[in-house]
């Protein structure tokens, strides 16, 4: 009976057992069905995809970027091949082993390379080195086998026909950061972007449409069919105003020179030539170069990467005296033959201003006062004018505006008003800043485009366009060209009677018996021209020294604005020298040889009858 009883138990202990086998074997082949039911029919699609791309994946193809040119059609930039070294993420089973295989046949950074790995897309290339050389090509090429997700790839990179003197102009290629690629669904890790200049302005343009093929690829990632290709579109030709001839002249004429020029057509603002010294090599900010030579660059004191045509703001000087005589015939404050006593220097309450010319001009009219560039005289006339009158004028002439031209960091400068000193200063406006605003000086800031438009403005019979770089773009498959849209013309209204006396005592300035500006005399051209010498330090501190003995941050900044042939004002050309000394002296020669060029180029006939080299 105990027996019996005992057989029992085990028997009703092993049925327990056997049924909870039965149902943990139950649950687990439930549990395998809805799985293999959830991965073959729910998520179908997904895992096919998966599936598909271990085998067939999708390439970009890159757009080749458009061609700069000049405004005869001269290529300022072009595309040339360069050997990439890639990494496929997703195909390199040991990234560090396969960097130290490449690090011993290559240049590469590894730090870099794992970087740049680490921030692309599984079957997205990442670009560890450019530049390889053929037998760096054929290294990798011969033993791929060893080098598995190891990529070559051939891309247009740019190339100058003069990178120094266009560098302020055409702007550096570089690759995208972090911030340009969370703002853009376009570009991927290494991209190569424009920075600055024309290549930032156009970038949309320039760059096209990439590209896309549906390539089949075997074990190694290699490529071994294309099943479909998407053509990419090439991006479109940019041919410029800049005229190359000019712009290397101006290089070469502006050697050793901090600075800048700017020559603009007057009846349409076209810019022949914008050029900024000291310049840089564009080559300097692509990932060819090394680190050191862009610190080199970006920690040298004179600044290179300034583009002092549109960056750089600088009292202009005597330039200025120009708007101020126009400005007082419009207003009727004065007439050709008004006259003023400069004995050299003027006094208005308890202070003296003083004159350039120690000894004063004596009695002199608004022409003479042009040419010898007498600043009692223009005293005298900035406090009958008022403030109000020559902010109104300066404002709608451009001053302290930005002028739009389409290049990047353009500053605005700066011109006062009565309403900027009680606002932000909280005083009141004094007669004594009237005066030296009168000759271009005080609180003023201006770029040198800005007085090339003031200028063109004052010649052309007050249309204030924005100065424009662009001539047109080219669809290159189609060779169909189209013009960018301009900013719409501001008129202002300007007495061409005005503006013909103004000009006459600019001619006078080149070539008058007294001209302050003869150096920038130029055979068989007549041209206006006016001096501006802008202060950068009280007189008081260098009046007592030699010229040669004062440093060179003290010496003033020099300036020469021209506008040319006299009686058909057709091109303005603006220089200015940084702590160049006197305008007659730094700026004017500069001027000068332009011009000359400029009529050898054609753009000026010489008259006939007149001295010629």
């Amino acid at each position: 009976m105990l027996l019996r009883t005992l057989k029992d138990e085990i028997l009703e202990y092993f049925k327990k057992r056997a049924m909870f086998g039965y149902v943990f074997l139950g649950l687990f082949f439930a549990f395998l069905a809805l799985r293999l039911f959830y991965m073959q029919v729910v998520s179908y699609e997904k895992f096919k995809q998966l599936s598909e791309n271990n085998r067939i994946r999708i390439v970009r193809t890159k757009a080749d970027r458009g061609f700069i040119k000049d405004i005869k059609g001269r290529l300022l930039v072009k595309n040339s091949p360069s050997y990439e070294l890639k990494i496929v993420k997703e195909d390199v089973q040991d990234l560090n082993a396969i960097l130290d295989k490449l690090e011993k046949v290559l240049p590469i950074d590894k730090k870099y390379a794992i970087k740049q790995v680490e921030k692309s897309y599984l079957y997205e290339p990442a670009v560890i080195l450019r530049g390889l050389s053929f037998n760096q090509v054929a290294e990798i090429l011969e033993h791929s086998d060893d080098y598995a997700g190891v990529e070559i790839g051939l891309e247009a990179v740019r190339s100058y026909m003069d990178s120094d003197a266009f560098s302020h102009v055409l702007g550096y290629m570089s690759e995208v950061n972090e911030q340009e690629l969370q703002g853009s669904d376009y570009y991927r890790s290494g991209d190569m972007i424009g920075k600055t200049g024309v290549e930032k302005v156009y970038e949309k343009q320039l760059r096209g449409v990439d590209g896309a093929k549906q390539v089949e690829v075997d074990s190694y990632g290699r490529p071994v069919e294309i099943l479909s290709e998407k053509q990419s579109i090439p991006g479109e030709n940019i041919t410029l105003t800049i005229d190359y001839e000019i712009q290397t002249f101006l290089h070469r004429l502006m050697d050793g020179k901090k600075g800048a020029v700017v020559v603009m057509d007057v009846n349409n603002f076209d810019v022949l030539s914008l050029y900024s010294a000291p310049t840089f090599n564009l080559m300097s900010f692509t990932p060819f170069a090394t680190s050191q030579e862009r610190l080199s660059i970006i920690k040298d004191p004179t600044k290179p990467l300034l583009n002092r045509a549109i960056e750089g703001r600088y009292p202009p000087g005597s330039v200025y005296k120009i708007l101020m005589a126009v400005m007082g015939l419009m207003e009727k404050k004065i007439n050709p033959d008004s006259r003023f006593t400069c004995t050299g220097e003027m006094q208005y309450g308890n202070f003296k201003y003083k004159c350039w010319k120690k000894d004063g001009h004596g009695t002199i009219n608004l022409v003479q006062a042009i040419e010898e560039s007498c600043d009692v005289y223009f005293y005298n006339l900035g406090l009958i004018l008022g403030i109000d009158t020559i902010y109104d004028y300066s404002n709608k002439l451009s001053l302290g505006h930005k002028t739009g031209i389409a290049l990047p960091n353009e500053k605005a400068g700066f011109f006062p008003s009565r309403q900027w000193k009680r606002d932000v200063r909280k005083e009141g406006w004094y007669p004594g800043e009237t005066i030296i605003t009168s000759i271009g000086q005080g609180y003023i800031a201006t770029t040198p485009i800005q007085i090339a438009v003031m200028l063109g403005g004052i010649f052309n019979g007050g249309n204030i366009y924005t100065p424009n770089l662009v001539r047109y773009l080219e669809n290159p498959a189609t060779g169909h060209t189209r013009v960018p849209e301009h900013d719409p013309v501001q008129k202002v209204h300007i007495d061409k009677w005005a503006a013909g006396v103004a000009m006459k005592g600019m001619v006078k300035v080149v070539d008058g018996d007294r001209a302050t500006g003869y150096r920038a005399k130029v055979p068989g051209v007549t041209i206006g021209g006016k001096t501006g010498t802008a202060q950068v330090v009280s007189l008081k501190r260098t009046e007592d020294m030699n010229e040669d003995d004062i440093p060179e941050h003290y010496r003033d900044h020099s300036w020469f604005a021209a506008v040319f042939p006299a009686d058909n004002p057709k091109y303005v050309a603006v220089a200015m020298i940084e702590h160049g000394g006197a305008g007659s002296k730094g700026a004017a020669p500069i001027v000068g040889a332009l011009v000359n060029k400029m009529a050898d180029l054609g753009y000026v006939k010489r008259e006939t009858g007149q001295e010629t080299h």
